[in-house]
C-alpha cells in the first residue's frame, strides 16, 4: 500500500486510562512530546540527507536526490497537517505491535517512526526515511490483531526494500521515454512495476510476519479485509425499529424485503491498477501457507480486548471523520452499527443526532453538494449500494423530505432529553422545530376530527369545529383525548409525537400551531440562519478582487499558516520547494510586522513554529483544518453547518478571537520567463460560521518585498478600519 507519485503542495508510551466507551467517547487526540520531525528545520535535514547520498556515489544520483527534497518535503506536509497522530491510544497501540513483530530486531526496530493518520481511506503508508502511516479506516476494518500485524509488516518491507526511492525514480524515466500520447502504455508500465514491488513486500512481509507467533491464515484473511473495504467495518442488519417508537412505526413499504448482494470483484483487471487483485495476492500467501505449519499461532499476542477497544476508537474517530466528509450516510450507518454495541454512548447518539439533521437540511435544499465535494453527485442511490446499509440509503431516497424532518425531529428531541446537558442536540432539535413550518406542519396536523368507530364515544372538544380549535392547549387536549380512541386516519406519523404532546411542556411550548402561510417567511434555521446586512460586498477601485467588509472593526485574528508556493519552471524541481519554504519564512515575518506597525493584534498558528511542548497547538490546528475542510466541501460559503467538531468554542476562547486569517501568495516564472504573483486573503468568523472578508487579486510582476509589504498592510489595514 504505498504511494509512488508525490504529490506537489515519534513516540513515546505513556499509560493511558481507557475511556469508558459505554457512556461516552472523546475524539481522538495527541498527547506528550512531540518528535524531532514537527521542530526540525526541513532544509537541514536534506542538506544532510543529501551529503549521505553523494558518499554512496550511487547510479541515478540527480533523481535521488530530487526524492529526498520531494519526500522530506511530504513527510513533513503529512506530519504537519493536523492529520497526524502523536501518542494518543491507538498510536501506542500500533507502536506496541511493531515490538511484537520486531522483538528480535531491535536495531530495525530503532529505525521506524509509526503514526497513525485521521483518514477514512482504508489504506497504509511507507517511506524510506522509516515513516509509516496506518489510516483511521484501516484500523476500523481489521478483524483481528494478527490481520493488523501482517499488514504492519507489509508496510516494513517496503522500507526494508526502499521501495518508495526505487518506485520514484523507475516513475521518473518511465516519463522521459517517448510514448504515443493516446496510447495507456506509460501508465501500464508504471503500474506493472508497481504491482511487482507489491507483490515483493507481500512475500517478504509474510517472511517477517511468519517469525512471530501470529496465525498464517490472518494474514491470507488481511486481502478479503481490503477486498470489502468499500463496505463498512460491519455489515449489520438496518432495522426500522431502530428509528421507532411505542407511537410511531415506520411503513414497510419504506423498506426492501431484500437487500442486494456483495459484488466479488477479487479478479477484476489490474492491468492498470498499482496493486495486483486481491485473488492474486491471497493465491501467493496461500501457496507459502500450505508449506508451513500453522500450529500454535495465535489470533493475538497481545489481548483481543485491547485491540476491540483500539479498534472501537478507530471506529468513533471514523463517524466523525465521516462527518468531516459530509458524508451523513455513511457516518449514520457507522453510528448505527456502534449503536448497538455502545447503546447509551453520548457521542453516538449525537453523531445519529447529527445525521438526521443532516439529511433533513439536505431534503429541503440547505445543504448541497457540487463536482469538488466528497460526495460529487450527493448522497448515492440505494441501487449503487450493496448488503445492508442498502437498507439505509433506500429509505433516504424514498421517504419524502417532510417526514424526514419530522422523524429527526422525534429521535432528536427525545435524545436531548436523555442527555439534557448536550447543548448540540439541544440546538438541532430547536432548529428542527423552527423547520416545522417550512414543511407546512404544526399541531393542528397530529389532531384528528374523523368519526370513531363507537359513535357513544366523543371527543372533549367535539363539539367545536376545526377551525375553531385554534389554541394550542385546545390542540393538545384533543390530542391527549383522542389517543383513547380508534381512528379512521391511519396515516403513519399522526401519532408520532402523542406521548410528548401528552406529557413533555418543553415540546408542546415549542412545537407550532400550524404551518406557515404562503406569504410568510420559511427560512427555517434557527443557530444557523444568516442574519441580514451582516456583510457587504464592494469590488475594490482596481476591481483586482472584492472585499467583504464586517459591521463590526476588527482587532484580533488567528493567522492560520501562512503559504507560499514559488514555481519556476525553468529551475530544478527541488528548488520549488525549497525557495517556497525560504520564501514562508520571510512572508511570516512580513505579515506579523505589518501587524506590529498596526498596532494589530495577531496570534500564528503555524505548525512549522512550534517546539516539542507545543501539541495543543497541534490538536488546535488539527480542529481548524478540519472545520475548514468540512466548511470548504461545497461553495456556499454562507449556510451549511459544520458537525464534525464541538471544539471550537474552546479554541475561540483559548485564543481571544473567532476571527482565522488565510493569507498566502503563488508566484509563477513560465520557462519563457512569463510572470505571475497571485496574493490571497480571506477571514472566517468560525463563530458565526460564515466569510465576513475576501480578496485575491493578482500582478504581472515578480513577487517583491515592496510588493508584498503593501498587499499584507492594506489587508490588515481594511480589517482595522472596515465600515
Amino acid at each position: 500500500m504505498i504511494k509512488y507519485l508525490l504529490p506537489l503542495a515519534f513516540l513515546s508510551f505513556s499509560c493511558y486510562s481507557q475511556q469508558n466507551l459505554k457512556e461516552n467517547y472523546s475524539p481522538l487526540k495527541s498527547t506528550g512530546s512531540l518528535p524531532d520531525v514537527f521542530t526540525q528545520n526541513i532544509r537541514n535535514v536534506i542538506e544532510t540527507d543529501i551529503k549521505e547520498l553523494n558518499k554512496k556515489q550511487e547510479s541515478d544520483n540527480f533523481l535521488k536526490r530530487t526524492y529526498l527534497t520531494e519526500a522530506n518535503y511530504e513527510i513533513e506536509k503529512i506530519v504537519k497537517s493536523g492529520n497526524t497522530l502523536i501518542n494518543d491510544e491507538v498510536t501506542v497501540y500500533l507502536n506496541k505491535l511493531a515490538d511484537v513483530i520486531l522483538k528480535d530486531n531491535p536495531a530495525l526496530r530503532n529505525e521506524l517512526h509509526i503514526y497513525t493518520l485521521k483518514s477514512s481511506v482504508v489504506n497504509a503508508y511507507s517511506y524510506d526515511k522509516g515513516y509509516i502511516f496506518i489510516d483511521i479506516g484501516l484500523i476500523a476494518q481489521a478483524e483481528t490483531e494478527a490481520q493488523l500485524a501482517f499488514i504492519l509488516c507489509h508496510e516494513i518491507s517496503h522500507y526494508t526494500k526502499k521501495h518508495h526511492l526505487d518506485g520514484y525514480v523507475k516513475n521518473k524515466k518511465i516519463d522521459r521515454q517517448n510514448y504515443d500520447r493516446n496510447s495507456d502504455a506509460k501508465l501500464i508500465e508504471k503500474c506493472q512495476y508497481s504491482k511487482e514491488k507489491e507483490s515483493e513486500a507481500d512475500i517478504e512481509g509474510f517472511k517477517l510476519f511468519e517469525q512471530t507467533g501470529y496465525n498464517f491464515k490472518q494474514a491470507e484473511k488481511a486481502f478479503d479485509v481490503l477486498q470489502y473495504a468499500h463496505l463498512p467495518f460491519e455489515l449489520l442488519e438496518f432495522k426500522k425499529t431502530f428509528l421507532e417508537t411505542e407511537y410511531y412505526k415506520l411503513p414497510s413499504s419504506y423498506f426492501l424485503k431484500e437487500v442486494s448482494s456483495i459484488r466479488n470483484n477479487s479478479n477484476e483487471d489490474d492491468t492498470k491498477l498499482t496493486h495486483p487483485n486481491t485473488a492474486k495476492r491471497k493465491q501467493a500467501i496461500s501457496e507459502l501457507i500450505a508449506n508451513r505449519s500453522n500450529n500454535g499461532k495465535v489470533n493475538y499476542v497481545m489481548a483481543q480486548d485491547k485491540f476491540e477497544y483500539v479498534r472501537d476508537l478507530a471506529r468513533l474517530e471514523l463517524c466523525r471523520l465521516y462527518l468531516k466528509n459530509r458524508d451523513y450516510p455513511n457516518a449514520l450507518y457507522a453510528g448505527y452499527i456502534m449503536a448497538n454495541k455502545y447503546p447509551n454512548n453520548e457521542y453516538v447518539t449525537e453523531v445519529i443526532s447529527k445525521c438526521l439533521y443532516a439529511i433533513a437540511l439536505y431534503g429541503n435544499g440547505m445543504i448541497n453538494y457540487n463536482s469538488d465535494s466528497h460526495l460529487e453527485n450527493g448522497f448515492a442511490d440505494f441501487k449503487d449500494v450493496e448488503s445492508y446499509p442498502q437498507q439505509l440509503y433506500h429509505l433516504i431516497n424514498r421517504m419524502p423530505s417532510n417526514e424526514w424532518t419530522m422523524m429527526a425531529l422525534n429521535y432528536i428531541y427525545r435524545s436531548h432529553k436523555k442527555f439534557p446537558n448536550n447543548k448540540k442536540m439541544a440546538s438541532y432539535s430547536d432548529s428542527l422545530f423552527k423547520m416545522m413550518p417550512k414543511i407546512n406542519w404544526g399541531i393542528r396536523d397530529f389532531v384528528r376530527m374523523s368519526k370513531k368507530d363507537n359513535q357513544n364515544n366523543t371527543l372533549l372538544d367535539s363539539s367545536k369545529t376545526e377551525n375553531e380549535l385554534n389554541s394550542k392547549t385546545d390542540l393538545i387536549a384533543n390530542i391527549q383525548k383522542e389517543n383513547n380512541f380508534k381512528k379512521y386516519d391511519t396515516a403513519y406519523y399522526k401519532e408520532m409525537y402523542v406521548d410528548l404532546f401528552e406529557s413533555d411542556k418543553e415540546f408542546a411550548s415549542k412545537f407550532p400551531l400550524a404551518g406557515l402561510d404562503e406569504n410568510q417567511n420559511n427560512s427555517g434555521f434557527s443557530e444557523y440562519s444568516i442574519s441580514k446586512n451582516r456583510t457587504v460586498i464592494k469590488k475594490n477601485k482596481k476591481g483586482k478582487g472584492i472585499y467583504i467588509s464586517s459591521d463590526s472593526k476588527i482587532n484580533k485574528v488567528l493567522l492560520l499558516e501562512p503559504f507560499y508556493l514559488k514555481i519556476d519552471e525553468s529551475q530544478k524541481e527541488e528548488m520549488t520547494y525549497i525557495n517556497s519554504d525560504k520564501k514562508q519564512e520571510k512572508f511570516i515575518v512580513t505579515v506579523n510586522d505589518c501587524a506590529k506597525r498596526q498596532n494589530f493584534e495577531l496570534v500564528t498558528l503555524d505548525p512549522g513554529l512550534i517546539t516539542t511542548t507545543d501539541v495543543d497547538k497541534i490538536n488546535d490546528y488539527s480542529v481548524i483544518n478540519d472545520w475548514f475542510s468540512e466548511k470548504f466541501d461545497t461553495d456556499d460559503s454562507e449556510g451549511d453547518p459544520i458537525f464534525n467538531t464541538n471544539d471550537m468554542d474552546d479554541v475561540i476562547s483559548k485564543y481571544g478571537t473567532q476571527y482565522v486569517l488565510k493569507t498566502g501568495i503563488v508566484n509563477y516564472k513560465s520557462k519563457k520567463g512569463r510572470k505571475r504573483t497571485y496574493f490571497y486573503s480571506f477571514i472566517y468568523d468560525i463563530k458565526g460560521n460564515h466569510i465576513i472578508y475576501k480578496k485575491h487579486e493578482t500582478f504581472r510582476d515578480k513577487d517583491s518585498k515592496d510588493l508584498i509589504n503593501a498587499k499584507v498592510y492594506q489587508t490588515l489595514y481594511e480589517l482595522k478600519h472596515a465600515k
